[in-house]
């Protein structure tokens, strides 16, 4: 009797198990329709990839379309006017 009740309590815990098991998978897959997979998008075309520069006061990178020319003609960038009255060459 008593290998009776430990075999039933083993089948109990082994269909609880397998439908936890289930559940879970069920709920991985969302609701059952088809899973597209993810690509990673490319750049289109039109879009240019462009350098960042840093700026010669505070070290910021900025784009280079956006840099702020130095009034030296050294080829110093600047992030913003603030770093550009700011710079002090070292010289």
């Amino acid at each position: 009797m008593t290998r009776l009740l430990a075999i039933a309590l083993l089948l109990v815990i082994l269909w609880l198990a397998v439908d936890n098991l289930a559940q879970r998978f069920k709920a991985m897959l969302g609701s059952g329709a088809p899973r597209r997979s993810v690509r990673p998008q490319r750049p289109a075309a039109t879009q240019s990839v462009e350098t960042l520069v840093p700026c010669a006061a505070c070290g910021a990178y900025v784009p280079s379309s956006r840099a702020l020319k130095g009034a030296g003609g050294e080829g110093e960038v600047f992030c913003s006017e603030e770093c550009r009255k700011a710079f002090q060459p070292l010289s």
